[in-house]
């Protein structure tokens, strides 16, 4: 697994520039070796091991995906997947928001020479709620192990 680490929200990003300034935003990145575009991000993030037990939650909410959603929404033949719909989309980037517009998730690849760093990063409307707040440890530990479980 590559190593993950928590940086700041690059500017300009979908993520820097989505929602109100006092919302909660994080960032995390990881390098990794070759080339890897927006699509093969999307598509090994949301089929990962680590998401397997977030696609199986959403199923028994009734908000189940499977593999070809994933295609789909990586293609941008689709513009929402599981709980979430694509806010904007650029070449490089994409930012969604859940269904209740609570919380968004974003998806970021910079390629270099002969890697990529990848980028996901959150954004949270009320992160000072009751519950949000105590779950935010295990947001940060989360997200991290599925940006590691990516590689």
């Amino acid at each position: 697994m590559a190593k993950v680490e928590n940086i700041t929200i690059p500017r300009g990003s979908l993520l820097a520039e989505f929602g109100p300034a006092e919302a909660y935003r994080d960032c995390f990145q990881c390098e990794v070796p070759g080339q890897v575009s927006l699509t093969q991000f999307i598509e090994r993030f949301y089929c990962s091991v680590a998401f397997r037990p977030e696609r199986i939650v959403l199923g028994l909410i009734g908000k189940g995906a499977n593999n070809s959603d994933v295609q789909e929404l990586a293609s941008g033949a689709a513009d929402s997947f599981a709980a979430w719909k694509v806010i904007e989309r650029r070449d490089d980037e994409i930012l969604l928001q859940d269904f209740r517009g609570t919380t968004a998730s974003w998806l970021s690849v910079k390629p270099h020479d002969k890697t990529t760093t990848l980028l996901f990063g959150s954004w949270v409307g009320q992160p000072d709620r009751g519950i949000v707040k105590t779950l935010m440890p295990f947001h940060r530990w989360y997200s991290r192990v599925l940006l590691g479980g990516v590689t």
